[in-house]
């Protein structure tokens, strides 16, 4: 591995869905430095066994510079900040992946690592096939580009090159000083700040579908981390959730498909259910050595 790189696994709360994704990470990429970057503004985390945790809170990242204009939250709205912060705190990195907490990859992150420096990519995300009059957030990012300049990007999971952060978070902070709307309507939006700036300043950016296959990646529909195991062709998986975050992610969106998702849900768990009653029955008629695999 030539290029030294950090991974910011990024995540606002803690529990044991975050720390199996985290454990997954940590083994997708065995020659980074994994760093949890947890966010703390709202509340503070529980105790973490992990070596290596940042605990940062919004007042933290304004306090390093960084402009607090948002919608939402800020760090909701801007994406990019924590990376900026680590970066930072860690500047020795030739590139750092960022990787949401319900982001999953399928992939060796060495090995994209690799390819990207091998091509002297600064940015590889994924780019969003959608128009500027169809994109809700077109609006943020007039005051500064040209609407033929925008690049909107998903970065639940990116790489960057050490140089194309430090431009971004001086670019940032640049205009943040220019800014003198009192909301952030003008305000530009982290997933398509980052993509359209570096574009702007002639960086060379990348898709991260041009490393392998990404059909499963997008903020909707959900899916639901027993699904992965039918994914794992998957470059990256997004958003993968459990519980009542997934189930509200699917509401909010979309009832319909929502309830057709909850009745497959329904139906592979009963189909699972019957599979081993009928082994169980197979066992007990015909003894363990004699059981007919479940279809």
């Amino acid at each position: 591995m030539a290029a030294k790189y950090a991974v910011v696994f990024k995540a606002f709360f803690y529990d044991e869905f975050v720390r199996r994704r985290l454990d997954h990470v940590v083994r997708a990429a065995p020659e980074a430095d994994v760093f949890l970057v947890i966010d703390e503004t709202n509340r503070a985390a529980a105790v973490i066994d992990y070596d290596r945790v940042i605990r940062i809170t919004e007042a933290d990242v304004v306090a390093r510079g960084f402009p607090n204009i948002g919608e939402r939250s800020l760090f909701w709205y801007n994406a990019d900040y924590p990376l900026y912060y680590f970066q930072c705190l860690h500047p020795d990195y030739a590139y750092y992946v960022m990787v949401e907490y319900d982001a999953v990859p399928n992939t060796d992150i060495d090995r994209l690592v690799a390819g990207c420096a091998a091509q002297s990519i600064d940015m590889a995300g994924q780019s969003l096939a959608i128009t500027q009059d169809n994109y809700y957030w077109t609006d943020s990012m007039t005051r500064f580009y040209e609407r033929s300049e925008m690049r909107p990007y998903l970065v639940c999971a990116a790489v960057l090159s050490r140089r194309a952060i430090e431009h971004l978070a001086a670019c940032r902070i640049e205009q943040g000083r220019g800014y003198d709307l009192p909301d952030a309507s003008r305000w530009p939006i982290g997933e398509c700040f980052m993509a359209t700036e570096l574009g702007h300043a002639g960086f060379r950016i990348a898709d991260l579908s041009s490393f392998g296959r990404l059909t499963k990646f997008d903020w909707w529909p959900p899916y639901h981390e027993t699904e992965l195991q039918d994914l794992q062709d998957e470059l990256f998986v997004h958003p993968v959730l459990i519980g009542d975050r997934y189930w509200q992610s699917f509401f909010k969106t979309s009832l319909k498909w929502a309830l057709i998702k909850m009745a497959k849900q329904f139906s592979k768990r009963a189909w699972r259910r019957l599979g081993r009653s009928r082994r169980r029955r197979q066992s007990a008629e015909f003894g363990p050595d004699n059981v007919i695999a479940s279809e």
